[in-house]
């Protein structure tokens, strides 16, 4: 990792504070004195006027297309969306919101709890898009925009769209529990499959069961 970047991450600075603390001398790797920011390090001591920094822990961000018949939760003896997940420090994972047993499509896993807070508070708006198999008339579908009650709470859609004859597409900005599920029963239909393709700005592009990890770029696409 860059000198700088480990700096950043160790203690909350950003980049460029990062860089100008080592500009000016006051970082040490290993007891010597580096001054450029670009300088490599992995397991050796880093200090800043000659106070030990801890370790910085690296952030994951996975996106991972669920198959059905797999659970986001770590606990329990059902498959879970973890056995999926070829990677090293998969236990430090968690999913950032929810997908049922039954549903598929779009999850990003994360060691990022703030991250996580983002893109599932109610107050950030994050789009998230499903494409959603239904049996039923489609005839109240226009509800959705307007609001509908489910269960003491009223919930709307940003976007409804009927994509081909008993498929439909909805994007929402909330995350309550079964929220789609829920509001497309209030309007008389029944979810027969329910797949997410869309958080925020990023698209699902990864095959069904399989993951990648994001880009910088790929996580802000995320928030937008």
């Amino acid at each position: 990792m860059r000198l700088d970047k480990y700096v950043s991450k160790a203690t909350g600075l950003s980049r460029r504070d990062a860089k100008r603390i080592i500009l000016k001398g006051r970082v040490r790797v290993s007891g010597e004195i580096v001054k450029d920011p670009s300088f490599h390090v992995e397991n050796e001591e880093v200090s800043i006027d000659d106070e030990v920094l801890k370790s910085p822990k690296e952030k994951i961000y996975l996106v991972l297309n669920k198959p059905p018949g797999f659970v986001t939760s770590t606990r329990g003896d059902q498959p879970t969306v973890f056995d999926l997940v070829d990677h090293p420090r998969v236990r430090e994972l968690h999913a950032v919101g929810r997908l049922d047993k039954d549903s598929r499509g779009m999850l990003i896993l994360t060691n990022d709890g703030e991250f996580t807070h983002r893109v599932i508070s109610r107050k950030s708006h994050v789009e998230k898009e499903y494409e959603v198999v239904v049996e039923g008339n489609l005839s109240r579908l226009g509800e959705l925009l307007g609001g509908v009650d489910i269960g003491g709470e009223k919930v709307k859609a940003l976007k409804v769209e009927v994509v081909s004859e008993g498929k439909v597409r909805i994007v929402i900005d909330e995350g309550r529990y079964h929220q789609v599920k829920r509001m497309l029963r209030a309007v008389g239909l029944k979810v027969i499959d329910l797949k997410r393709v869309r958080i925020g700005k990023l698209t699902l592009d990864v095959p069904e069961g399989g993951w990648r990890e994001l880009s910088e770029r790929e996580i802000r696409r995320v928030l937008k």
